[in-house]
């Protein structure tokens, strides 16, 4: 049976503000908003001598934003220096063993550490890339903001748990490889 909603359990709530994101083992001051999302794409299926059809899973994507507040062209730039490079020119450097690359991809750290929720909570997003290179001026903002599209290749939890009930309190169940700390599958009870 579950049991009421305790008021002392809004507090567990994390609060955005405490968020932050990183890359190269730097703080991302800049970056006020990443939306991320992994999504298993779903299959109709008919059902044959039904009315009704069923579902299967499908391919899965992983896109989301990154919005940040212009603090120079660190961002514009990876973008257009990749845009830039013909596509004869990619090939010349890619056949040119004595040319460095720049790497298209990195890896996106998110931390959401609110010092009066539950715990911490740590994904890395890995191999990300940005897609659109936002150009322009609007006199009307106070502060600059861009938005940049981004995908990445998989995702991996550093720091997650499941809350559950022990006696009157809420704890964390650590999750480890997918399972809470005493090797049960992770369950949400209240």
């Amino acid at each position: 049976m579950a049991q009421p909603a305790n008021v002392a359990e809004a507090l567990l709530r994390y609060g955005g503000m405490y968020g932050s994101a990183w890359r190269d083992n730097k703080m991302l001051a800049e970056v006020v908003d990443v939306t991320s999302a992994a999504e298993v794409n779903r299959i109709e299926v008919p059902i044959v001598g039904a009315t009704r059809g069923g579902h299967k899973a499908g391919r899965e994507t992983r896109e989301g934003t990154i919005r940040v507040q212009k603090v120079d062209a660190k961002w514009e730039l990876e973008i257009w220096s990749f845009m830039s490079a013909g596509l004869e020119q990619r090939r010349k450097d890619r056949d040119d063993p004595a040319v460095t690359r720049p790497k298209r991809t990195f890896d996106l750290h998110l931390k959401q550490d609110d010092p009066d929720a539950l715990g911490l909570e740590e994904w890395v997003l890995y191999d990300c890339q940005i897609w659109r290179l936002p150009l322009g001026i609007a006199i009307a903002d106070d502060i600059t903001e861009r938005e940049y599209p981004l995908t990445w290749e998989r995702e991996e939890p550093l720091n997650a748990f499941v809350a559950t009930r022990s006696g009157d309190y809420v704890v964390p169940n650590w999750l480890k490889g997918g399972y809470v700390a005493d090797g049960t599958a992770p369950l949400r009870d209240f």
